[in-house]
C-alpha cells in the first residue's frame, strides 16, 4: 500500500514537470528491458538493429509493440517487483531518445536534460525515505515480517542500482589562445545522456573541464585581502587593485583657512582674523554678494521708478489735450503753433521712451553667437527641401576661400566671409540631423563567440602628494 501511494504522488509531480517536454507521452518499445542501467543505450541500439530488418524488409510500427510511461503506470506495471528501477529505466530510455533527436544546446534539449535530472533525484530521495521508514517499523515491531523484509530488500536493490548509475556531468567550456589573452566561453550545455561525438566550432578551440572547488569550508577572506593594497610593495599573489592611477579627490587637498589672531590687551582695536592667502576672504564675499544680490536689487529699483513715472505722463497729456481744444475755438493761428510744438514734444518723448522702455539684456549679449543668425535662403531651402544642395554649395565656397587663404601665406586668420560660411554650414547640418528620426540599429550581438570579461576588485587608490622638504646644509667652519 505504501508503494502505490508513493507512485501516485511521484506521478502527480512528473505530470506537472513534463508539460513542456512530453516525456511521459513519448512512445518506446514495450519489449525492451536492460537489467544493467549503465548499458541501456548500447543494448537499445542492438535491439533496434535486430528488430528493424527481417529478411531484408523493415518491420512496421504495427508489428513492433510500443507503449508509454503513462500507459505502464495506468496498467500498474510499476507496482510489481523492481518497480522503481523499471520506472528509472523507462525515463532514462525516453530521455536518451529525445536528447539524441534534438540539436545540442536548444531549448527542448535543455528541458529534457533537466527533467531527467529532476526525475532521477526525486526517485532516489523517495526510495531512500521509504527504505528508512520500513526499517524503522521493523525495529519498533521487533518481529521479522517476511513481506516487509522482502519489500525492503527490493527497494534497497533498486536504490543501489539507480544511485550508482546516476552521475552529474562535469561542466566544460571552450578555450582559445590569442597573442595577448586567453578567452573562455560560457558553460557548454551538454547532457550526460548525449553519446554523439563532440563538435568543436573551430579547429583552434579547445575543451576545458571545470573542476569543482574542494575548499568550500575554508575561512572567508579577511578585510586586508579584500581592500586595496596600501603598502608600497604589493603582494605578487593578488591581482592589481588600482582602477585609476594618480587620482586625487578635491577634498584631499590641504586648503588654507583663516586663522584667529591673539593680541591680548590690544584686542579692542586690532583685527581679530587673518585672511591672507585663504580660500574665501572679505573681497571674494563682497564680489559674490554684488553679483548675486546687488545687481538684482538695482534692477528692481529701476523698474519701480519707471512704473511710477508712467501715470504722471498720462495725466499731463490729458490736460494738454483739453487746453488745446479751448484754444482752437478762439484762435486758429495759435492752434497751428501749438500743433507744431506738440508734435516736436511727442517726437522727443517717443525717442526717449524707445531708449527707456527697451532695456538691453546683458545675458542675451553674452549668449549671442554668430551661428544664431539665420539667412532667408536657409529658410527657403528647408521649405523647398533643397537643404542638401545648399550645404554642398556653401561647402564648395568655404573650400575655395580657405584654399585662397592658405595659398596667401601672409593671411593667417580667416576672414568674416569665411567665418559666416562656416557657421552657416554648421547650423544647416545640425538642423538636418535633428530633423531626422532617431532609431536604434537592429543589430544583435553574436553569442556564439567567447568573450573576455574584465573584473576589477578593490577600491580607488589614494595617492597623496608629499611636499618636497628642503634639506638644511650646515656650514662647516
Amino acid at each position: 500500500m505504501q508503494v502505490e501511494e508513493l507512485l501516485d504522488n511521484i506521478f502527480t509531480i512528473y505530470k506537472a514537470a513534463s508539460v513542456k517536454c512530453k516525456v511521459l507521452e513519448e512512445e518506446f518499445p514495450a519489449d525492451f528491458f536492460e537489467d544493467d542501467p549503465a548499458k541501456i543505450y548500447e543494448s537499445y541500439l542492438g535491439f533496434l538493429q535486430n528488430n528493424t530488418v527481417v529478411d531484408g524488409n523493415f518491420i512496421s510500427n504495427n508489428q513492433l509493440k510500443l507503449t508509454t510511461i503513462n500507459a505502464k503506470y495506468e496498467n500498474k506495471e510499476y507496482n510489481v517487483d523492481n518497480g522503481f528501477y523499471k520506472l528509472y529505466h523507462d525515463i532514462k530510455l525516453v530521455c536518451t531518445m529525445l536528447v539524441h533527436y534534438y540539436p545540442q544546446g536548444t531549448r527542448n534539449y535543455q528541458i529534457i536534460d533537466k527533467f531527467y535530472k529532476f526525475a532521477t533525484e526525486l526517485l532516489i530521495r523517495e526510495c531512500y525515505r521509504l527504505g528508512v521508514q520500513l526499517s524503522e517499523n521493523l525495529i519498533r515491531e521487533n518481529e521479522a515480517n517476511e513481506s516487509n523484509t522482502e519489500l525492503e530488500n527490493l527497494i534497497k536493490n533498486d536504490f543501489i542500482k539507480i544511485s550508482t548509475n546516476y552521475k552529474v556531468p562535469i561542466m566544460e567550456t571552450y578555450h582559445i589562445k590569442t597573442r595577448d589573452h586567453e578567452l573562455f566561453s560560457s558553460v557548454i550545455a551538454k547532457s550526460i545522456l548525449d553519446n554523439r561525438p563532440r563538435e568543436v566550432p573551430n579547429s583552434n578551440f579547445e575543451i576545458n573541464k571545470i573542476i569543482p572547488q574542494t575548499n568550500m569550508r575554508e575561512e572567508a577572506p579577511k578585510l586586508g585581502f579584500v581592500a586595496a593594497n596600501t603598502s608600497n610593495i604589493p603582494d605578487p599573489t593578488f591581482p592589481p587593485t588600482e582602477m585609476m592611477t594618480r587620482f586625487l579627490h578635491p577634498n584631499w587637498y590641504s586648503l588654507p583657512v583663516a586663522t584667529w589672531l591673539k593680541y591680548g590687551d590690544f584686542k579692542s582695536w586690532a583685527p581679530f582674523c587673518s585672511e591672507n592667502s585663504c580660500v574665501s576672504n572679505i573681497g571674494a564675499r563682497g564680489k559674490l554678494w554684488l553679483e548675486t544680490i546687488g545687481y538684482i536689487k538695482l534692477y528692481q529699483k529701476e523698474t519701480k521708478t519707471s512704473e511710477s513715472t508712467e501715470p504722471t505722463e498720462k495725466i499731463e497729456n490729458e490736460k494738454i489735450g483739453i487746453d488745446d481744444e479751448k484754444e482752437r475755438e478762439d484762435k486758429n493761428e495759435d492752434e497751428a503753433k501749438a500743433d507744431n510744438n506738440e508734435e516736436k514734444k511727442l517726437e522727443t518723448k517717443e525717442d526717449d521712451s524707445l531708449y527707456k522702455d527697451t532695456p538691453i539684456k546683458l545675458e542675451n549679449l553674452l549668449k549671442w553667437n554668430p551661428s544664431n543668425y539665420i539667412s532667408d535662403n536657409e529658410l527657403k531651402a528647408f521649405q523647398d527641401g533643397t537643404q542638401s544642395q545648399l550645404i554642398s554649395n556653401t561647402l564648395l565656397k568655404l573650400q575655395k576661400i580657405r584654399k585662397q587663404r592658405i595659398h596667401d601665406k601672409s593671411v593667417r586668420k580667416p576672414s568674416k566671409e569665411e567665418m559666416d560660411l562656416y557657421y552657416k554650414v554648421k547650423r544647416l547640418m545640425r538642423e538636418v540631423l535633428l530633423s531626422k528620426q532617431k532609431s536604434k540599429l537592429a543589430c544583435e550581438p553574436c553569442t556564439s563567440f567567447p568573450i573576455i570579461q574584465a573584473n576589477y576588485n578593490g577600491s580607488i587608490p589614494v595617492v597623496r602628494s608629499q611636499p618636497n622638504r628642503k634639506r638644511k646644509y650646515t656650514r662647516r667652519i
